[in-house]
């Protein structure tokens, strides 16, 4: 009974601490639609990779670091595709991960809803701004999901062009695994 209560005890700290899980790439979802023309044009990104602490009941410790590889822009359109990795765009040789990092979480209140401070990392160029995002338990791991827009141009990302709108929608769903 000592023995029991002594273990129960050296592992309560391990058991209470956020638990670490693993982005999985092909469940997950980073996506955007930006105006071009005045037409919606939607991709996404793959090679989604990181790290996520996350325990919703001590929300505070948390922490996420995730990249995708910004080689893996699609849109549907090839040439258009080569074009985006270019220079002018993701430069995607030169800069060859998208990065977002979250720390300073907190329960909003509503039920899987959280906010966190955000950094984005585009072509080396970082932002930070207020996420809010839903982490709902699934059989198999955690489904993270938030939506944010962001100015292209902080990023650096196709200069002067103006057939783009400046303004790019982005949507999450990740889901992590430990």
């Amino acid at each position: 009974m000592i023995r029991m209560l002594v273990s129960i005890l050296l592992f309560l700290p391990i058991l209470l601490s956020a638990q670490v899980l693993k982005p999985m790439d092909a469940a997950g979802a980073v996506t955007f639609t930006i105006n071009n023309f005045g037409s919606g044009v939607d991709g996404s990104f793959r090679g989604l990779k990181g790290k996520i602490e996350f325990n919703p009941d001590k929300v505070a410790s948390s922490s996420i670091m995730v990249t995708v590889d910004a080689a893996t822009i699609e849109t549907g359109i090839n040439m258009r595709n080569r074009h985006l990795r270019g220079d002018k765009y993701f430069d995607a040789e030169k800069f060859p991960l998208i990065s977002i990092a979250g720390s300073d979480f907190k329960s909003t209140g509503s039920p899987d809803t959280y906010n966190m401070t955000a950094k984005l990392t585009i072509k080396g160029i970082s932002k930070s701004f207020l996420l809010t995002f839903t982490a709902r338990q699934q059989k198999d791991g955690v489904l993270f999901e938030g939506r944010f827009n962001i100015n292209r141009r902080d990023f650096n990302v196709g200069g002067g062009s103006i057939s783009l709108s400046e303004e790019v929608r982005v949507r999450l769903k990740v889901l992590a695994k430990q």
